[in-house]
């Protein structure tokens, strides 16, 4: 079974800026990984809570935090790496459809790094540099994961529908 070590993760808030008042920036994630056969980085940003997924060769964390609406050419970019599953992992849509993706067993050894990825988009800013270094040069699956906020909320309606 394919597994992905995670090399390295990095976390930061967007600068935000003004519409019709002060605007919060926007978490983003990257996490470099290796799978045996490739290696890449997984980029998440989320948005008004939903989820922007990206796989590309490059680190691209410091351009996405950076935000420069006239980068032409790394807006290209980004759209060309746009990602809408990763390994069988439903990345489109809001977080309770990859949830339900992964229960259903979709991405099975991509869904440790998908539930990491997760966890540190939601994480407190106070919780990111623990959980950077307790999964750096580690397996995903080896991980113990704390689950989100996003995560405890699909389970709890999992539970309500039964």
């Amino acid at each position: 079974m394919k597994r992905y070590l995670i090399e390295d993760a990095k976390c930061g808030i967007t600068g935000g800026g003004m519409a019709c008042g002060p605007v919060c920036g926007n978490v983003a994630v990257s996490v470099h990984y290796r799978d045996g056969e490739q290696n890449g980085w997984l980029t998440v940003v989320e948005v008004d809570g939903i989820p922007n997924a990206f796989r590309t060769d490059a680190d691209i964390f410091d351009k996405v935090l950076a935000e420069d609406p006239d980068d032409e050419a790394f807006t290209w970019y980004l759209r060309s790496h746009c990602i809408h599953s990763f390994d069988g992992v439903e990345l489109d849509g809001d977080y309770a459809d990859t949830f339900e993706s992964m229960a259903r067993g979709a991405g099975e050894a991509a869904a440790p790094l998908v539930r990491y990825v997760i966890a540190l988009v939601r994480c407190s800013m106070e919780e990111v540099e623990g959980l950077i270094a307790m999964a750096r040069n580690r397996f995903a699956d080896e991980l113990t994961i704390p689950v989100s906020d996003v995560e405890e909320e699909y389970l709890m309606d999992m539970e309500n529908e039964e």
